[in-house]
């Protein structure tokens, strides 16, 4: 069975993460398995996605920096994922590494560069 374009890929992506009017969330995991209760969902914000590289595969990433709330208790934050609201919600994407895990104390935010979360397709 044949896949999916490289145009189709990126198409795809847009539409299920559009540039504009994005209502998504990410999720901190301290375990790659479960949301952690010490830090909240970051919203990805209306216009918090880039547009989908033409690749093989396709990247869709984070536009803009993001900064989470302050941290309720310490945790060592290692994977993230993509939900449809700020608690409860559809999860979207699967648990997936960050490039390097962030260890915060009580208030610390944490805080990932634009393009650092990205969803893949191919």
């Amino acid at each position: 069975m044949a896949g999916l374009t490289n145009a189709e890929s990126a198409a795809t992506l847009d539409a299920r993460f559009p540039t504009t009017g994005a209502t998504d969330h990410i999720a901190w995991s301290a375990n790659g398995t479960s949301e952690t209760g010490s830090l909240a969902r970051t919203a990805i914000g209306a216009t918090g996605w880039a547009s989908a590289t033409n690749a093989d595969p396709s990247v869709k990433a984070n536009a803009n920096a993001l900064t989470s709330a302050a941290a309720s208790a310490g945790v060592t934050v290692t994977h993230f994922a993509i939900f449809t609201a700020s608690s409860g919600g559809t999860q979207r994407t699967d648990w997936t590494a960050l490039a390097a895990s962030r260890a915060l104390s009580t208030g610390d935010q944490l805080t990932v560069a634009s393009s650092a979360l990205s969803i893949t397709l191919t």
